[in-house]
């Protein structure tokens, strides 16, 4: 009787507290099975939603609560439970992170449009935003930018401005470039600035920041659907993005200055290693805990 009581309380309790106060509180409760992939548990969870499997509440509990019991369980499912991403509120910030593995959509405040790539993430000001359309990016992605007032992406390597337009963004440790697909994009990098137009990128080379007609400008943002293409591209470059893609670690060779030209999708890993090690001179062994074993193929 008494444990009863402490279930009543504790749900009366649960009836008082805020929406953010109550997800957190449902999250806390859930995990992951073991052994069960995060897709897999992910499905599970939507079906049980979906057929109203979830866990007994107080008969006189209004039907308000039970939608808030779904949405929290979803939201903590997707937001805390699989790590695929993350979207942070945090100080007035928000951050959205796409982890190795998985590509982000994310809604700006002004309905702009992100794409965020896997190792990569956006951070902004969820106050500031509405007055100065700015945002932090680390990584790579594709921006269409609702039209409005000057948009402005502060990249690691650079900042680009517009204002209203699309165009990608890569900026990592091995490279910066912008290709502009719509409108009209403003970059600048090491103190110098230039603007680009559709078909057009803008790349950091040492420290030279030059623009060129690139033939490939459409295939920059490729990866938004899975497809990765490369003209020339360093090979150790291109395993980088494998990595990423399908959160794996290579070891085992060094790949020297070796350049790759071709593509892949990140749909099956095997597929992709067969594309890109194969010509290249290179076997591999996909070993446990996310490892890939490269070595050359000797004759």
């Amino acid at each position: 009787m008494e444990n009863s009581n402490n279930q009543y309380s504790d749900q009366m309790d649960f009836n008082h507290l805020d929406i953010e106060t109550r997800i957190m509180n449902r999250a806390s409760e859930l995990r992951v099975p073991e052994g069960i992939p995060p897709s897999e548990a992910l499905s599970k969870l939507k079906s049980r939603i979906a057929e109203g499997e979830v866990p007994a509440s107080n008969p006189a509990q209004s039907g308000k609560l039970r939608l808030v019991y779904i949405v929290t369980s979803l939201a903590a499912g997707l937001l805390l439970l699989f790590g695929v991403w993350q979207l942070f509120f945090r100080n007035g910030e928000s951050s959205v992170i796409a982890a190795n593995g998985s590509i982000v959509e994310h809604h700006l405040p002004d309905g702009s449009e992100v794409m965020v790539n896997a190792g990569s993430s956006i951070k902004y000001s969820r106050e500031g935003f509405r007055k100065e359309r700015r945002l932090n990016l680390d990584g790579e992605a594709f921006f269409n930018v609702s039209k409005g007032s000057q948009f402005t992406v502060a990249a690691t390597r650079g900042e680009i401005r517009v204002l209203g337009t699309s165009f990608n963004v890569f900026s990592r440790a091995s490279g910066f470039r912008v290709t502009c697909l719509t409108g009209k994009v403003l970059v600048t990098s090491s103190g110098q600035s230039v603007t680009i137009k559709p078909g057009e990128t803008a790349e950091l080379n040492g420290n030279s920041l030059s623009s060129y007609a690139d033939a490939m400008a459409e295939s920059s943002k490729g990866w938004v659907n899975g497809e990765f293409v490369f003209k020339n591209f360093p090979l150790i470059d291109v395993l980088d993005e494998i990595e990423r893609q399908f959160n794996i670690k290579f070891a085992g060779q060094n790949f020297g200055k070796r350049f790759f030209t071709g593509g892949f999708t990140n749909k099956d890993l095997k597929e992709a290693l067969d594309i890109v090690c194969i010509p290249m001179g290179f076997k591999y062994e996909i070993g446990d805990n996310g490892k890939v074993f490269i070595s050359e193929i000797r004759n």
